[in-house]
């Protein structure tokens, strides 16, 4: 088969939680989640203030307020990320019948069967599908499930594929019960955590939507870097959530030499991390104003989703009619912490 020069991507599907809630309402909730643990009370008087400065208005969860008792957290994790990706996929556009091919980007979602297997048959994508699933790249998981998918369309392993990013760390924090003072750092990643999934098909077949000519893919980890974010569980065996503060202090030196390297003129679209991180770059980058304010109001009005949340902020500049030119670069930090960006070149049909 020959190989195709251009790959085309069809329009995004993005799903918050079912349940919104808003983000003082949640910082609330933290709150009393901590009286009357010993030693939490100056924490306590903390959490206003780093509600307040997270620049968020509302989250989403998956859960409802009646599961948050469950203490069968993995189990009701797993069904959360599923039940939100199966409504993501629903609604997607095209026959999920047509793909040949499948990802999965979670770092929510753990065990076996894993979630593309879990999804695949009930979705209605073939039961000969390749199934791929690519675990606790946590908000960089995008570039890899993009990398993958084109590189399975290049080599002709796949003609079409869907590739889906689903986290619901929103839920995993509020499964948390508290038996002493969460660390600063626990505190700010429950501060932004929220749900979400973003799910897209990528194929060789000429379609209406963005395409592109070549893609081109970036990672670098950063030093000594391991302890500044953690999903997992705890000594006691409770969901960790955990948001390093060194992130936001290192993010310019880490990355302005690859920033550096950037024309003026591209468009790179940035993960929102939280209202910290976006201050920093838009100090240090002050022509990319227009696409971190695009950012900005997705951490605002969502949250931090997670795996899907770059792709939110590529459905927003969409939506907007952001001009993205030849040359789009969707970027990401990851847990590790590892710098990680994806550029497609040639792009054509942002409509």
């Amino acid at each position: 088969m020959k190989r195709p020069s251009r790959i085309f991507v069809e329009r995004l599907a993005c799903e918050t939680g079912r349940y919104p809630l808003a983000h003082a309402a949640l910082g609330e909730r933290m709150r009393g989640r901590l009286e009357g643990v010993d030693g939490a009370e100056a924490l306590r008087k903390a959490v206003a203030l780093v509600f307040a400065r997270a620049e968020i208005q509302e989250v989403h969860h998956e859960l409802g307020p009646d599961t948050v008792d469950r203490v069968d957290w993995r189990q009701a994790v797993n069904e959360a990320a599923e039940a939100l990706s199966r409504r993501t996929l629903a609604r997607l556009e095209g026959d999920p019948g047509a793909c040949d091919a499948f990802v999965t980007v979670s770092s929510s979602h753990a065990g076996f069967p894993s979630l593309s297997r879990q999804l695949q048959e009930q979705a209605g994508f073939p039961l000969d599908a390749r199934c791929f699933d690519l675990h606790g790249a946590g908000c960089s998981g995008p570039a890899q499930g993009l990398q993958l998918a084109d590189l399975l369309l290049r080599t002709g392993a796949a003609r079409r594929v869907c590739v889906l990013c689903v986290d619901v760390m929103g839920s995993y924090g509020q499964l948390r019960r508290f038996s002493q003072p969460p660390s600063m750092e626990e505190l700010v990643a429950h501060c932004l955590a929220s749900d979400g999934a973003a799910a897209l098909v990528m194929s060789i077949q000429p379609g209406p939507h963005l395409s592109y000519l070549g893609l081109s893919a970036h990672e670098r980890l950063w030093s000594a870097s391991l302890d500044q974010n953690a999903l997992a569980a705890s000594a006691d065996n409770q969901p960790y959530l955990a948001v390093g503060k060194n992130i936001r202090t290192r993010l310019v030196e880490e990355t302005s030499g690859w920033f550096a390297e950037r024309c003026s003129d591209e468009v790179v679209l940035m993960h929102p991390g939280g209202a910290a991180l976006m201050a920093r770059v838009t100090e240090a980058q002050p022509d990319r104003a227009a696409s971190v304010d695009i950012s900005r109001t997705v951490l605002r009005e969502h949250g931090n989703l997670g795996a899907p949340s770059v792709l939110f902020v590529l459905r927003e500049a969409l939506a907007r009619r952001l001009p993205l030119g030849s040359r789009l670069t969707l970027f990401a930090l990851g847990p590790g912490i590892v710098t990680t960006a994806v550029t497609l070149d040639a792009l054509e049909g942002a409509a």
